[in-house]
């Protein structure tokens, strides 16, 4: 139990220290001792690896003025970088937050990091769920690319709803999920695949807001 202990707070620790905006893995590289057993050093490695991209500001999130916006800002970017509440679907969310309560609740006070009242987990949970990823439910839209859609997106989240974004925006949005995914290792489509997918994405009627 130690020992699982310490791996914990050592990743916590390194995923604390990634939040550096210049170099987060070298930073997070630096910050652990020389000597690490490989466990810690696959922990680490998965640590940095999930943390959110770093391209997202508080101008882009949703009503970035309001109370739950500026409670996101606040406390998850002591550790990381902002996430987008886009990242996971509401039903995912409840998780997600109470896994990094949790982690902020196990790092050394000599940190300095700020951990969310009661209240304010209510705020920002409630923030999160309301503008998260929109999914698509049990049933896609028929339409060419569907399958390359389905078997594709569904690797790393929940399928968004097709209809969640207009035509022009889905371009910039499948651009940053390709992003994503190599930052994240995972084996990028096709170039047959990514012209179906788009051609399916933009070609749906509807858009929801």
């Amino acid at each position: 139990m130690g020992h699982r202990r310490g791996a914990l707070l050592a990743v916590s620790v390194a995923v604390g220290f990634a939040a550096c905006r210049e170099a987060p893995r070298a930073a997070a590289q630096a910050s652990l001792p020389a000597q690490q057993s490989r466990s810690d050093k696959l922990l680490l490695a998965a640590a940095i690896i999930g943390l959110p991209p770093a391209d997202v500001t508080s101008a882009d999130l949703p009503e970035p003025t309001s109370r739950g916006a500026q409670l996101l800002a606040t406390y998850c970017t002591q550790c990381h970088s902002l996430p987008a509440p886009s990242a996971h679907s509401a039903t995912d969310w409840p998780s997600v937050a109470r896994r990094m309560w949790l982690r902020m609740e196990w790092l050394p006070d000599s940190l300095g990091v700020k951990v969310p009242t009661n209240a304010e987990r209510y705020e920002i949970l409630q923030y999160l769920t309301v503008n998260a990823l929109r999914v698509s439910g049990s049933e896609l839209p028929a339409g060419r690319g569907r399958e390359a859609f389905a078997l594709i997106c569904s690797r790393c989240h929940a399928l968004p709803d097709p209809r969640v974004h207009s035509k022009a925006d889905w371009g910039v949005v499948f651009a940053r999920m390709e992003r994503n995914m190599e930052r994240m290792k995972v084996a990028p489509p096709t170039a047959q695949q990514t012209e179906e997918i788009l051609y399916y994405l933009q070609n749906q009627t509807g858009v929801r807001r």
